[in-house]
């Protein structure tokens, strides 16, 4: 359930441009600048093999701005729901909107037969329910070093909790 206020964006009805900018905002790149209004590099990556643009969660405000979102890429083959990214603009936190987002999710996902769902290291993630499966990191090399730690989750928690 949603804060009063705050509204679920329609399945499939999304505003690239505004999912971009919540985004931007959501992983705090505002400190490196305004968002530079490039909406291509949305269309690419939602074009892209193996994109699902019609399953990602959006909440926006009563000024219909996104500020919180929540993408899916689904793998029917493996039943599973690659979460990628959830952010929450910094001004909407604390508000409980991403756990509805990812429950709103969870209502989707579900009776197309999700088992498991990716989604990052953070604790938030086993605070509302999740309980981590498989844990792994990627490295790059060439003088950089890239850790991203991904957590494979179950989808089996009880909704009523949200």
């Amino acid at each position: 359930m949603l804060p009063e206020g705050f509204s679920f964006v329609e399945p499939g009805k999304f505003d690239m441009e505004k999912a971009l900018i919540c985004c931007w905002k959501g992983f705090d790149h505002e400190k490196e600048g305004p968002w530079n209004g490039d909406v291509d590099c949305g269309h690419h990556l939602y074009t892209s093999p193996h994109a699902t643009p019609a399953y990602p969660v959006a909440i926006k405000n009563e000024a219909g701005d996104y500020v919180c979102w929540a993408g899916m890429w689904w793998t029917p083959e493996n039943n599973l729901a690659y979460m990628e990214p959830l952010c929450t603009v910094p001004e909407y936190r604390h508000k409980g909107l991403a756990a509805a987002a990812l429950s709103e999710m969870y209502r989707r996902m579900k009776p197309l037969g999700a088992t498991h769902m990716t989604g990052g290291g953070s604790p938030f993630y086993s605070s509302i329910g999740y309980e981590p499966m498989i844990t792994w990191t990627y490295w790059q090399k060439n003088n950089l070093v890239w850790v991203n730690v991904w957590v494979i989750m179950r989808l089996e928690f009880e909704e009523e909790k949200f």
